[in-house]
């Protein structure tokens, strides 16, 4: 007896932080005070990247600039405010959300 297997179709992968990167983003750094995004991508060392995770700024986090005074960047994170070196925030890709 012949068993007929119907196909499924697969569905597309539904869209990912990443995929808005190409419009649009920015470095942390880039960001004036008062400004609110979503983070993209960190492209640091491994240490620095597992620190930031545990912080709470990983991939897909809301942040908002507080300030920017020289060399560091103090962001809200989560209800944490966390202030970064000027080469971790150019390292860190975000996208900006319109207010």
């Amino acid at each position: 007896m012949l068993r007929l297997l119907s196909r499924r179709k697969r569905l597309p992968a539904p869209p990912t932080v990443a995929a808005d990167a190409a419009v649009g983003s920015c470095t942390l750094a880039a960001c004036a005070a008062g400004a609110r995004a979503t983070v993209l991508a960190v492209h640091c060392g491994e240490a620095e990247a597992c620190r930031l995770r545990a912080l709470g700024l990983c991939e897909g986090a809301s942040v908002s600039v507080l300030d920017t005074p020289r060399h560091c960047t103090l962001l809200n994170v989560r209800g944490s405010r966390l202030a970064l070196g000027s080469a971790i925030s150019a390292a860190i890709t975000v996208l900006p959300v319109a207010r």
